[in-house]
């Protein structure tokens, strides 16, 4: 039987670049030990050493999570799509470019900005997340649904956090993400608020923006609003650096919404 395994961006180095392998398994398990002995770099990746999915990393079958299934047991057929997708999270401490630039490479336009403003006043004292998507021609800026709090709920001593200190992508919006993928964009912006906190990457926004030591979204910036008392008073924008392997800020001139919201 012939299942589709949907490979993920940060993924795909292990996957000689593809974002679609075709395997022969009869159920998830099988199937991850199929992709990682076609590709021996996926090793560490999805799974542990002890072979248990890696609590930062989501596996859908026909867009249904493995865990409202059979976990790794979960039967597979002809035809089934398998989508492999990493956690984008991230939590607080507990303690624009140039107007001149080209939208091309714009870290937000002016209403991007007055959106996400918009979003994370709404959802204070909650942590607000989304991502902005790009091809040529055309932006696209996905508000996303933090699920911290139903995490913290169904398992606190997992996720000891809720949403006034940390974020999670739901994972549907990570697959639409996804879908994007395929139609040729790629993620510019990955963007989140701290609540009552300033506008800066902390230690757990860096440990979960790499796989393995390697940043998942190289090519992205990282934009962290500041929100306090349900206004926006701070955004830092960061990226990541080679030489000095970690996310440092970048020149940041706040889009002129800045001033309007």
């Amino acid at each position: 039987m012939s299942i589709d395994v949907y490979i993920p961006t940060p993924f795909r180095r292990a996957t000689n670049n593809k974002d679609r392998v075709s395997v022969e398994a009869r159920d998830v398990k099988s199937m991850l030990d199929e992709l990682e002995g076609r590709f021996s770099a996926l090793k560490g990746l999805v799974r542990n050493e002890a072979g248990e999915i890696h609590h930062h990393v989501n596996l859908y079958v026909n867009s249904e999570a493995i865990e409202s299934l059979q976990g790794l047991q979960t039967s597979l057929k002809d035809g089934d799509e398998v989508s492999i997708i990493p956690a984008l999270a991230g939590a607080a401490s507990l303690a624009g470019l140039d107007s001149a630039a080209d939208s091309s490479s714009m870290i937000l336009t002016p209403e991007e900005y007055a959106r996400i403003r918009a979003q994370a006043i709404a959802e204070y004292p909650g942590e607000c997340c989304g991502v902005v998507m790009d091809k040529p021609g055309e932006r696209l800026l996905l508000a996303c649904r933090n699920i911290q709090d139903e995490l913290h709920a169904k398992d606190p001593e997992r996720h000891p956090r809720d949403s006034r200190t940390a974020y999670y992508i739901d994972p549907k919006d990570l697959i639409a993400m996804g879908r994007r993928e395929a139609q040729g964009f790629r993620v510019l912006t990955i963007y989140h608020s701290h609540i009552d906190a300033g506008a800066y990457f902390s230690a757990t926004d860096k440990h979960n923006a790499l796989v393995n030591g390697e940043p998942a979204y190289p090519e992205a910036t990282y934009v962290v609003l500041s929100v306090r008392d349900r206004q926006v008073d701070d955004a830092g924008a960061f990226r990541w650096d080679t030489t000095h392997r970690d996310f440092l800020p970048v020149e940041w001139k706040k889009p002129e919404s800045d001033h309007t919201a």
